[in-house]
């Protein structure tokens, strides 16, 4: 039964009578005459009190747990059809491929290049759900060691070439001068970076796609920041972008390839650091996500 049939059933048969036992409760405390009847007056309020109290926890735990698993059937409607756009295009080029329909060799490479793409693409989303669940049994572990920053965020922008090919792409690198090194899993808080780098490139429209990375220092941690000029993220969203399978609401959002785990992962792999990640946003005015990383003080 969907909650927001079982909200009217709670009230008439859980608050209505609450609040008539409330009604005597207080009548009794306010005409009683006797210790009983003050004693009495008090329990019933108590009673209420606790009654209401632990009837509107169970259904704000009921509600978390219906918007999770709706969220958890969302993803995997759209894992489905991730996996499923490749494998039909792999299968109908290799069963064209054997039916001999193919003669022209040209396009016999085009066809084996496009299944080698699908291929490449199809085993980087299973490699992330992969990731996901080791993340989620506690079997991912992170080889921390003192890094310098510079590096990792050259790491995260070269695997970033791909994107940045788009012509309406301009990506600028700002890094601060005489930054203290962090202890960090080098491809791992390159990877958390990658992702802020490609949720940038995905979320942000028009006919130039402005993205700005930055690394800076500030008081005893060092921050890696990802900004783009896209058309930011609502107030009421931002605290709960960073949950697993959670996506945007906006149509339009709904529409761009994804499986609502890369912030989560981002999270995650940062927890993993000992720091935290956060986000600016203006609608409008674009988002600035902010990784802030304890700083290793060198003598």
């Amino acid at each position: 039964m969907k909650l927001r049939r079982v909200f009217p059933l709670v009230i008439g048969f859980v608050f209505v009578p609450a609040a008539l036992m409330l009604a005597v409760g207080i009548l009794i405390l306010v005409y009683g005459s006797v210790a009983r009847d003050y004693l009495f007056g008090g329990l019933i309020v108590a009673l209420v009190v606790t009654t209401v109290a632990g009837t509107a926890a169970t259904m704000a735990v009921l509600n978390r747990e219906a918007r999770v698993a709706k969220l958890q059937t969302d993803f995997v409607n759209k894992v489905s059809h991730d996996l499923r756009t490749p494998l039909t295009s792999i299968r109908m080029f290799v069963e064209t491929l054997q039916l001999g329909r193919l003669q022209d060799p040209t396009k016999q490479n085009e066809a084996l290049e496009i299944i080698s793409e699908e291929t490449t693409r199809l085993s980087a989303l299973i490699n992330r759900l992969l990731d996901w669940a080791r993340m989620e049994s506690g079997r991912r572990s992170y080889q921390l060691r003192q890094e310098p920053v510079e590096p990792i965020v050259d790491a995260a922008l070269d695997a970033f070439a791909p994107q940045r090919l788009d012509q309406r792409v301009k990506v600028t690198r700002t890094v601060a001068a005489g930054l203290p090194p962090v202890m960090a899993d080098r491809a791992a808080l390159a990877e958390a970076l990658l992702d802020l780098l490609n949720n940038a490139y995905k979320y942000t429209g028009g006919e130039e796609k402005r993205i700005e990375v930055r690394a800076s220092r500030e008081g005893p941690a060092v921050l890696l920041q990802v900004s783009d000029n896209g058309a930011g993220i609502p107030l009421r969203e931002q605290k709960r972008i960073f949950d697993k399978f959670y996506r945007g609401s906006a149509p339009l959002l709904k529409s761009i390839e994804g499986t609502g785990l890369g912030l989560a992962m981002v999270k995650h792999i940062v927890a993993g650091h000992g720091g935290k990640v956060a986000v600016a946003s203006e609608l409008g005015k674009g988002a600035t996500f902010t990784i802030t990383l304890p700083a290793i003080e060198v003598p």
